[in-house]
C-alpha cells in the first residue's frame, strides 16, 4: 500500500460507500422515512436483506500478483466475521509481524480495478495499484468519520516472491480495505452509553465494531470512555485501570459475563450499579461483573432505572394566528395559549407536554418572546440580529443567537427571564465566522446539533453541550463533523437517540429532501416532498413531520411513503 495517510485520505470515501450499504441494513427494520416513491397514501414492509456469509481462500499456488491482491482483500473482510489467518497468508512473514488490521477500517465504494505494474516483474518484485473511492474510516476505537463522497485515492501494494517462488505481499499499511458490502456484512453498529453529568439519562456514543467479538469491545470501549467530542458532557464511573481481565464477555445462564480486573471493586455501589446500567444497554440484555478470571460476582445497588431521553410525541402546528396541537390529522387549539394577534411568528419552540407548556415564539427575525396567555402577554426573552429559531433544552435553557456567529450561541434561563442573569454566552470558537442555519439541543442535553455556512455549503456538527453544577451551559466542546453528502441545508432535528434528520439536499440533488444523518455513520437520504420548508421530529423516525410552502404537511408515520396529515398550517414544532 501507499503511506498511511494516502489510503486514511482514500479509506473515508469508500467508507462513506461502505456505510450507505450499512445504513440501510441496520435501519431497514425500523426505518418509515420513505426512501422512494411519490407523497402519497400506502402501506409497505421493507424486506430484511440478511446477512449473506463472507468466505475467503487461501493463495492459490502460483496465483498473479493481482489474484494475491485480490484474495487478500477478501480475506480480509472474512477475517473481521472471524480471524484474519487466511489473510495473513497472503503476506510475507515480515509483513505479518507488522500488519495490525484493526487499527482501522478504509471502506471502498465497490470493488477495485487492479493494475499490475508489469515492469519489475522479472526482477521478483512488483506494485499492485487502484485508484478507489474511500466512503468513510472507521478507527482503531470503533468511531466512524463520513468522508466527502466523490473523492478518490490511490492504494499500492508492494510484492515479491518468496523462497517457493510464490508472490505474497510485503508492503501493506495498518488496517482494513474493504468493500461497502463486505462491511455491511462483518461489522455491527453498537451504541455505548454514558450518563449525563447529573445521571439523570444514559447518552449514546455510536461505535463500529467487528461482528465476530463486539460484545468484548464495545465493554472495552466503555470502560475507556466515550469518544473525545463528548467526553466533558458526560460521565465516567468506572474507575480508572479497570479493563476486561480476559479477552472475551462469555455468556453464562440467562445473562452475559463481564470479568473485569481488581481496580473496579474500588467504585461504590452506587457507581457499580450505573457501571451495570450502562453495559447493560450497550450490551442489550442483563449483564453480571466479576472480578477476575472465574471471580465471584460483584455486589451492587440495585441497577437505576436509567434511559436514554426521549421528546415527547405531542406535536404543535400554527394555524392563522392560533397554536394547535396535532394528533393524528386533528388540530385542537392549545388553551393555555392566547391568539398570536399583533406579532409575526417564524418559529415555536416549548418543552414538555403541549398542554400545559409555556410556548416561546420568534418573533419576525429579531426578538424571542413568551407565547401570550389569558392573562399576560408576551415578554422579550432575546433581542439581536436574525436570531436562530430557538429550542428548549430539558433544564429549562432556551439556545437561540445571531445566524452570524462571533464564536458562541446564546442561552436564556427561561426561570430567570427579565432578570441581569437570564442570557449567558456559550463559548463555541469554532463557530465564529461562521453563519448559523439551525441548532437543535438533544433530549439529553448533553449534545447538540448545528448547521452551519463558511462560504463553501453547508456543513452539519454536533458537539457536546458542557455545564456547570446548576446545570448551565458554558461551552460546546470541538464538534465532529457528520452528513458530509451535504452540500446546502437549512434545519436540523433529532429523529433518534443517535440520527439526525436535516432537512438540505446533496450534489446530485436539486431540491432539499429529508437527510438521515447518523453520528456516525452513512448519510441516506429519503424521497422528496415537493416544495418542503420545514422538518420537525420527536424520537422515532416514524414522527417525522415535513411542512411545504402552501401550508401543507406530511407524516412519515408507519408507511414507505409521505401522507398529508394537515393544510393551512405552517411552523410544525416538537418539544425541544
Amino acid at each position: 500500500m501507499s503511506t498511511t495517510g494516502t489510503l486514511r485520505d482514500r479509506a473515508r470515501q469508500a467508507l462513506a460507500a461502505a456505510c450507505a450499504t450499512v445504513l440501510v441494513v441496520v435501519l431497514g427494520a425500523c426505518a418509515s422515512i420513505p426512501t422512494s416513491g411519490p407523497v402519497v397514501e400506502g402501506q409497505a414492509t421493507p424486506e430484511d436483506p440478511g446477512q449473506p456469509f463472507v468466505s475467503a481462500l487461501p493463495p492459490p499456488r502460483d496465483g498473479a500478483p493481482d489474484q494475491i491482491v485480490r484474495g487478500f482483500l477478501a480475506a480480509q473482510a472474512q477475517g473481521a466475521r472471524s480471524t484474519f489467518d487466511v489473510a495473513s497468508e497472503y503476506l510475507t512473514d515480515a509483513a505479518q509481524d507488522d500488519w495490525s488490521p484493526l487499527a482501522q477500517v478504509a471502506i471502498l465504494e465497490d470493488v477495485p480495478q487492479l493494475e499490475v505494474d508489469e515492469s519489475t516483474l522479472k526482477d521478483g518484485a512488483t506494485t499492485v495499484r487502484t485508484t478507489a473511492d474511500v466512503v468513510g474510516i472507521v478507527d482503531a476505537r470503533g468511531v466512524y468519520t463520513e468522508q466527502v463522497p466523490g473523492r478518490t485515492t490511490e492504494i499500492s501494494y508492494g510484492l515479491v516472491r518468496d523462497d517457493d517462488g510464490q508472490w505474497r505481499i510485503a508492503t501493506v499499511d495498518d488496517g482494513l480495505t474493504i468493500t461497502a458490502t463486505n462491511f455491511a456484512r462483518t461489522y455491527k453498529q453498537v451504541n455505548l452509553y454514558f450518563p449525563t453529568v447529573d445521571r439523570a439519562y444514559l447518552v449514546p456514543d455510536a461505535r463500529w465494531f467487528p461482528s465476530r467479538n463486539w460484545q468484548a469491545l464495545a465493554v472495552r470501549e466503555t470502560l475507556r470512555g466515550p469518544a473525545e467530542w463528548l467526553a466533558g458532557s458526560v460521565a465516567t464511573v468506572a474507575p480508572d485501570g479497570t479493563a476486561l481481565s480476559i479477552d472475551s464477555v462469555p455468556p453464562t445462564e440467562g445473562a452475559v459475563s463481564v470479568p473485569l480486573t481488581e481496580p473496579v471493586t474500588s467504585a461504590s455501589p452506587a457507581d457499580r450499579a450505573l457501571l451495570l446500567a450502562q453495559l447493560q444497554a450497550s450490551l442489550g440484555g442483563r449483564v453480571e461483573i466479576t472480578v477476575g478470571v472465574g471471580g465471584s460476582v460483584l455486589s451492587a445497588d440495585d441497577v437505576p432505572t436509567i434511559g436514554v431521553a426521549t421528546t415527547p410525541d405531542d406535536p404543535v402546528v400554527l394555524a392563522g394566528d392560533q397554536v394547535m396541537r396535532l394528533e393524528g390529522r386533528t388540530t385542537t387549539p392549545v388553551e393555555s395559549v392566547a391568539p398570536l394577534t399583533g406579532l409575526q411568528p417564524t418559529a415555536l419552540a416549548f418543552r414538555g407536554r403541549s398542554a400545559d407548556a409555556g410556548l416561546v415564539v420568534r418573533d419576525g427575525g429579531d426578538r424571542i418572546v413568551t407565547a401570550p396567555t389569558a392573562e399576560a402577554g408576551p415578554t422579550t426573552l432575546l433581542t439581536g440580529s436574525n436570531l436562530l429559531a430557538p429550542s428548549v433544552d430539558r433544564f429549562g435553557y432556551l439556545w437561540s443567537g445571531p445566524q452570524v456567529q462571533a464564536g458562541s450561541l446564546q442561552a436564556v434561563n427561561l426561570e430567570e427571564a427579565g432578570s441581569d442573569q437570564a442570557v449567558t454566552p456559550v463559548a463555541a470558537p469554532w463557530l465564529e465566522g461562521r453563519t448559523v442555519m439551525s441548532v437543535r439541543v438533544a433530549p439529553d442535553g448533553a449534545r447538540i446539533a448545528v448547521v452551519s455556512d463558511a462560504g463553501t455549503g453547508s456543513q452539519v456538527h454536533v458537539a457536546g453541550v458542557v455545564r456547570d453544577e446548576a446545570g448551565r451551559p458554558t461551552q460546546l466542546s470541538e464538534p465532529v463533523r457528520v452528513g458530509q453528502p451535504v452540500v446546502a441545508a437549512t434545519q436540523v432535528t433529532w429523529l433518534d437517540r443517535a440520527l439526525l434528520g436535516v432537512l438540505g439536499r446533496t450534489a446530485g440533488e436539486s431540491a432539499p429532501v429529508v437527510q438521515r444523518v447518523p453520528v456516525g455513520g452513512p448519510t441516506v437520504p429519503t424521497s422528496p416532498v415537493e416544495n418542503a420548508v420545514s422538518l420537525a421530529s420527536a424520537t422515532g423516525v416514524g414522527t417525522v413531520l415535513v411542512g411545504t410552502s402552501d401550508g401543507s404537511l406530511f407524516a412519515a408515520g408507519t408507511s414507505t411513503l409521505w401522507t398529508r396529515v394537515a393544510t393551512e398550517v405552517r411552523l410544525a414544532t416538537y418539544p425541544g
